[in-house]
């Protein structure tokens, strides 16, 4: 019944989340590309369902209040984030630092909620560890990593890592791999061209989020 009940919680939260998605992904690439950019109501309608979809995925694999809504908080930034790089490739400070700041807060009350504090060190030190991978990732391969990219890697370190070592295992493994197949089709089907820049942001959406509901 509380799993039920938080799960309904979090398809409110998802609803809304949602719906801020859109205006916040609509307002920041029309700001970036100059443009009086809109979604259709088709768009808008299946980033609203998703959001909600995954906010129950979030829920059932948290099955606790408080970090139900942390995670959730981070998943809405962290959908945000991957529409508006997809468009632009570039990854908005803001909207980074308020998922860190509003869903790792949440998350740390949680732990302390159900003396679990040991998901705060875990987390910390995942948080630490994947920015220091993307950081040197980086400075290896230049031009494929942006600085928004590893500006992202502590927040999906913290959240991975508290849910798991297996969560972040995953979630990293998980980028990589969904990151090398799409961008090898796209190269395949002449979409893009070996000097063609490839936004990365949405792989790391996709992996973090994958890990974080299996």
């Amino acid at each position: 019944c509380r799993n039920k009940t938080t799960v309904l919680f979090a398809a409110l939260l998802g609803l809304v989340g949602g719906a801020w998605v859109v205006l916040t992904a609509q307002r920041n690439i029309a700001r970036i590309e100059h443009s009086s950019f809109h979604f259709g109501i088709a768009e808008r309608c299946a980033i609203v369902f998703c959001t909600i979809d995954i906010a129950m995925l979030l829920a059932k694999s948290a099955d606790r209040w408080f970090a139900t809504i942390g995670l959730v908080v981070i998943g809405c930034g962290l959908i945000a984030i991957g529409i508006i790089d997809a468009f632009t490739h570039r990854v908005p400070r803001y909207i980074n630092g308020l998922a860190i700041t509003l869903g790792v807060p949440l998350l740390v009350l949680d732990a302390i909620i159900h003396w679990d504090l040991g998901n705060i060190l875990r987390a910390g030190v995942g948080a630490v560890a994947l920015f220091a991978f993307f950081v040197g990732l980086k400075s290896i391969a230049q031009g494929s990593f942006g600085k928004g990219d590893v500006l992202l890697a502590p927040l999906v370190g913290f959240a991975l890592a508290y849910n798991s070592w297996q969560a972040l295992l995953g979630g990293v493994v998980g980028i990589f791999l969904i990151g090398g197949v799409v961008s090898a089709a796209l190269l395949l089907t002449g979409r893009v061209s070996r000097k063609s820049r490839i936004a990365f942001g949405p792989y790391i959406v996709v992996g973090t989020l994958l890990a974080l509901v299996i």
